[in-house]
């Protein structure tokens, strides 16, 4: 046995004790296992920011700090609520 499919198996028997043991839902358990064990293995996904440089990361964070998205917007109308433009 090797020791992926080792691993399926003490993790499909923790699920399964962690359902409180049901019975006849063996291949449901290994199932689970399975795919977990093979997302674990799989390459880490690339995230779009990676090929940014130092310099514009320190902007985005930058910004992050200095717009808050609580902030109310900066631009308030002048006209009244009756005003009709010309």
């Amino acid at each position: 046995m090797s020791d992926m499919e080792q691993g399926i198996r003490e993790r499909a028997y923790f699920l399964w004790q962690k359902e409180g043991c049901p019975e006849g839902r063996e291949h449901e358990f290994w199932e689970r296992a399975r795919l977990l064990a093979q997302a674990e293995a799989a390459p880490a996904f690339p995230l779009p920011d990676r090929g940014r440089s130092a310099a514009d990361k320190l902007v985005d964070e930058a910004s992050k700090e200095s717009f808050p998205a609580s902030d109310p917007p900066s631009f308030t109308s002048t006209a009244g609520a009756g005003d009709v433009p010309d």
